[in-house]
């Protein structure tokens, strides 16, 4: 992903790449590991940042909650246009469905990925949910007896080079509607955090930790 950044990042005009210390916005799309020293530098000399690192402990989220006080920050598990597109479409076929549908979310991603489910399927759960996680269960093994009218099902496969697919399942009596997202170029990935960057950037954009949803909106 930071190689797709850079790359479209010398191919467009007006911006380019630039070393932490002089560069105008942050784009981070890495580990974790190195993702919380980031934070840690922000809150040093504050800048608006893209942050799409999955897999970040509640005290970098914190840290992340109190660099948006003073700066732009978009916090984004995908940066994509299409994912975005398809988190709106599970949020209005949930409501129009109504109780009595099941949801379930099965993704996909290449076998080198780290975390699991991924963050933007965590996104489609809490979308579907309308909140937090409480209502995931991520594996199903054994003697699970009945499903509930309240789990959602997350479910995770990974092998060979996918870039990311997400299918949202919802489930009634005698028919089943399937959202699906599937991406093979990670370029849109990167077009979507320039795009978020620009945005972030803007000389009036308040301090504020924010989505894609603001950002496409």
């Amino acid at each position: 992903m930071g190689s797709a950044v850079v790359r479209l990042l010398r191919e467009a005009p007006g911006l380019a790449p630039a070393r932490l210390d002089s560069a105008s916005v942050i784009v981070d799309y890495s580990h974790p590991d190195w993702t919380g020293p980031l934070i840690d530098k922000l809150l040093e000399r504050p800048r608006p940042a893209v942050i799409g690192t999955t897999g970040l402990s509640p005290a970098m989220e914190a840290k992340l909650l109190t660099l948006s006080e003073r700066v732009p920050v978009v916090r984004a598990a995908n940066t994509g246009t299409g994912i975005h597109i398809l988190k709106e479409l599970v949020a209005q076929a949930v409501r129009l469905a109504g109780p009595g549908w099941d949801v379930e979310i099965l993704e996909m991603h290449h076998r080198r990925k780290v975390d699991a489910p991924s963050g933007t399927a965590w996104m489609l759960l809490e979308t579907a949910a309308g909140g937090g996680r409480e209502r995931a269960v991520p594996a199903r093994v054994g003697e699970t007896g009945a499903r509930t009218d309240e789990e959602i099902g997350v479910q995770t496969l990974r092998g060979g080079d996918v870039v990311g697919e997400h299918t949202v399942y919802l489930v009634g009596h005698g028919e089943r509607i399937e959202l699906t997202h599937r991406c093979w170029d990670r370029d849109t990935f990167a077009r979507g955090g320039l795009r978020a960057a620009r945005w972030a950037a803007e000389p009036d954009r308040a301090a504020g930790l924010y989505s894609m949803s603001d950002v496409l909106a």
